[in-house]
């Protein structure tokens, strides 16, 4: 039976097959650098980046628990408006902390307290959420949206614009 290895445990195993006599490189892959060759498969230094990482222990332990913590948080994200408990324009457009979605809500012309939400996924991500349930949450925890991406986003009607607490968590199923 095969056993499905994920990048996290290939780096542990990795590590622990170097020796400990092997000499540390003097320069070192900044984090920024390790996060993004990491969400970006097609990242134009990732080669480089690699090839660095495999060499050098403390940068692998970093690009090791940068990888566990993305693959930890790829099922949740969290969008706050910029200056809190500031009433938002309509249409109210929220991007999450990450870069990853972007909320949007608008407000119907005929009905004032009702509307349409829409989440779209942002590149690099749309190819590995597409085709995902998805669920936003305000800070009530009331659900304001549900359903399948297609096509990089997901829209629903929406009513009691009112009630939202304009601090928003997506997560994905």
């Amino acid at each position: 039976m095969k056993r499905r290895v994920n990048l996290g445990d290939a780096l542990e195993a990795w590590m622990e097959m170097q020796t400990a006599e092997r000499g540390e490189l003097a320069d070192h892959i900044a984090p920024e650098l390790l996060y993004s060759v990491l969400i970006e498969p097609r990242h134009e230094q990732r080669e480089d980046v690699l090839d660095h990482v495999i060499r050098c222990s403390p940068c692998l332990r970093e690009f090791k628990d940068m990888a566990a913590s993305i693959e930890e948080a790829a099922a949740w994200d969290v969008a706050l408006p910029k200056a809190a408990g500031s009433e938002l324009a309509w249409p109210k457009k929220i991007p999450t902390n990450d870069g990853k979605y972007l909320i949007e809500i608008r407000r119907s012309l005929s009905k004032e307290d009702s509307g349409v939400i829409t989440l779209r996924v942002e590149e690099p991500f749309r190819s590995a959420i597409e085709g995902k349930t998805v669920r936003v949450f305000d800070g009530t925890r009331r659900v304001l949206l549900r359903g399948q991406i297609v096509d990089g986003e997901v829209s629903q009607p929406i009513d009691a614009l009112s009630t939202i607490v304009s601090e928003f968590v997506v997560l994905t199923d």
